[in-house]
């Protein structure tokens, strides 16, 4: 096919394609390197495809890049000034090894790449098999395989520590190294007392983000904790703040995202910094003995530009490398820690000073369906080409995470936790079940209406609970004049509705049945909003047609807010309730929630679910518990004496 080009055009690509190629490779690591990190704490979904697009072709372009660099080799033909171009371009060969094995900010897009460490094993040995190719050929009297060596060591050294950290971050090898005993050996050596738990304390917050980071790792492989773990994580977590609770999960958080989706497993071990050393020396002496040694007048300009901005490239990698390092969490935990001075403590202020960055987007998804749904009349047609799931995703917007909503969050799931504890059978399997698996039926049976919205809670499916009680806040809040009241529960609302309908997978029990864009399509939204006043009352015969099916969601969205407003004539009480279901209906669906669903939202900038299951766990709210009577004794007499207190 190219052959049929004309020649200046064949000219131009012969002559560009290896250099193209190298430079574009070296593109997508600067892509990585930068924004492989902010996935982290921005949800936008135009980093995400940025940072998938760049993951998934910076493997493949240095791969074929590296490949036609073999075959220029080979070529046996040329003249001397071809010679002297191949010459320096087989020096971009290690380099090509140093973009194969990443930057440190992201080893894996997704936990799945974790499980093919196999292949990125045999594609390490082929890989340095055809750099060592390509070195070998170029070796001659020049200078220049000489000052490759270092170079070479370097990209071996990276592609051998991409391959290294993925299989120590596959399922596999986490199970295999989780052991509670790291949880109960830091809650020891870092518990703090009391008199230090003061707001805004960072000290805290990293010292216990790192012990139950122990707890969350063992937890997220489907292991089951202790009880008398459990109980000993409430007793140190229930005594923080709203605003500190959150602060310690945020922190864990980002030490779970460093495990599943960087290098940090091997960076910051003992070995790893030593690596760190002798790559960064490695790099520093290439790139000070290339302009000295170098002939620059026997190769090509561009090649040599070329040549400079790679090792300018891979140094700054490492320095990058080492900031990171430097102002990383972990190291604030290592001076915390293992500190203790006036120098330690001064390096410690200093730093804490220069990172005042998020540690995730702290947005909450908002979709409402009512309105999406009217307002998009050519879903149907976009069926058809298979984007109507992009389309969705422009009617998500984004509220931020204030103060008061973390307060009724943790305040919700302190009384959940305190409930546990007051009760005389501690080990009531039942009863923790019934505790944890509310979803609105709580808050009403406390109320005393249960009979009258078991309906629409506990007798239908949860995403069809969902789906009415979002379509009924809406309702009510639409014909509601003080709005003060609604915030907070048009939030919640908004927010499992962007959960059902954009993350099905992370309500293990609910699903998006399309076809409720039809029913919400074929009414006008005022029509919708006022339909509690055309709706039937509740009685035995609504029961019996809602049972059959009969009557649709948006029906029962009507049904639903016409006894709201009927039945609770207080505006403040009523929204109190309602606040309180759907409170409910996100802690129902954070402990239902897979393990694996979590990981993933930790990528998209965390998600508010994922925030709310690991405070449950922490507060001693899960059912992923094993009680053994043969437990440590010293456990079994102390720690129940202190969780009654």
């Amino acid at each position: 096919m190219l052959k049929n080009l004309p020649e200046e055009v064949l000219n131009l690509w012969n002559y560009w394609e290896i250099r193209g190629m190298v430079l574009l490779s070296l593109l997508l690591q600067t892509i990585l390197i930068i924004f492989g990190r902010w996935r982290r704490t921005i949800a936008a979904v135009w980093i995400r495809i940025l940072v998938w697009s760049a993951y998934l072709s910076a493997d493949m372009v240095a791969t074929v890049a590296l490949g036609n660099l073999a075959r220029s080799q080979g070529d046996s033909s040329c003249d001397g000034s071809k010679n002297a171009n191949n010459s320096i371009q087989a020096f971009w060969a290690p380099f090509l090894l140093l973009h194969l094995g990443g930057p440190d900010t992201i080893t894996a897009y997704s936990i799945e790449d974790n499980e093919l460490w196999l292949r990125h094993l045999l594609g390490l040995v082929l890989q340095v098999g055809l750099a060592f190719y390509v070195f070998s050929k170029s070796w001659g009297s020049s200078i220049l395989p000489f000052i490759a060596i270092p170079m070479f060591i370097v990209g071996i050294i990276k592609y051998s520590e991409r391959t290294w950290v993925l299989r120590s971050s596959c399922s596999k090898s986490l199970r295999k190294n989780s052991s509670l005993s790291d949880f109960k050996n830091s809650y020891h050596v870092t518990r703090i007392p009391e008199s230090d738990l003061a707001p805004g304390y960072w000290n805290q917050y990293f010292r216990q983000a790192y012990t139950f980071f122990h707890i969350s790792k063992f937890t997220m492989q489907d292991l089951a904790p202790g009880y008398w773990d459990l109980m000993l994580s409430y007793t140190w977590f229930s005594k923080n703040s709203a605003d500190g609770a959150f602060k310690v999960v945020e922190v864990e958080l980002g030490l779970i995202y460093d495990m599943l989706y960087t290098k940090a497993p091997l960076i910051y071990s003992r070995f790893g910094i030593i690596l760190r050393c002798i790559s960064f020396l490695l790099s520093v002496t290439a790139f000070i003995i290339f302009p000295v040694k170098i002939e620059k007048h026997a190769y090509s300009s561009i090649d040599v530009a070329i040549t400079y901005l790679l090792l300018a490239a891979s140094v700054f990698l490492e320095l990058y490398a080492f900031l990171c390092l430097v102002f990383s969490d972990r190291t604030m935990m290592w001076l915390l820690n293992d500190g203790g001075n006036v120098w330690t403590s001064a390096i410690y202020s200093g730093i804490r000073k220069l990172t005042t960055r998020k540690r995730w987007s702290r947005s909450i998804s908002q979709y409402n369906l009512i309105s999406s749904s009217i307002g998009d009349k050519q879903l149907k047609c976009l069926k058809l080409v298979g984007i109507d799931e992009m389309m969705r995703q422009t009617h998500v917007k984004r509220k931020g995470l204030n103060g008061g909503l973390q307060n009724f969050i943790f305040e919700h799931l302190r009384k959940k936790s305190e409930k546990m504890k007051k009760n005389i059978n501690l080990f009531d399997k039942k009863l923790r079940s019934k505790i944890i698996g509310q979803r609105g039926d709580g808050v009403l049976e406390r109320e005393r209406v249960l009979g009258n919205f078991k309906w629409c809670t506990i007798e239908v499916e949860f995403s069809r609970s969902i789906l009415v009680w979002h379509l009924a806040t809406e309702i009510c809040s639409r014909n509601e004049k003080d709005t003060s009241n609604v915030s907070r529960s048009k939030c919640l609302s908004e927010y499992m509705m962007y959960l059902l309908v954009i993350r099905p997978n992370m309500l293990s029990k609910g699903f998006f049945d399309e076809g409720y864009d039809d029913e919400f399509q074929s009414n006008s939204y005022k029509d919708i909003t006022r339909s509690y006043k055309t709706a039937r009352g509740y009685d035995d015969e609504f029961q019996r047609e809602w049972k059959t099916g009969r009557y649709s969601v948006v029906d029962g969205g009507g049904v639903l807010a016409r006894q709201l407003l009927e039945s609770i004539s207080e505006s403040k009480k009523r929204w109190e309730m309602i606040e309180e279901v759907w409170m409910e209906m996100l802690t129902y669906a954070a402990a239902h929630c897979p393990w694996k669903e979590h990981a993933h939202a930790l990528r998209r900038g965390g998600e508010l679910l994922t925030h709310v299951c690991f405070l449950m766990l922490h507060l001693g709210l899960s059912q992923q518990y094993q009680y053994n009577l043969s437990d440590d004794p010293m456990y079994v007499v102390s720690i129940p004496k202190t969780f009654l207190k």
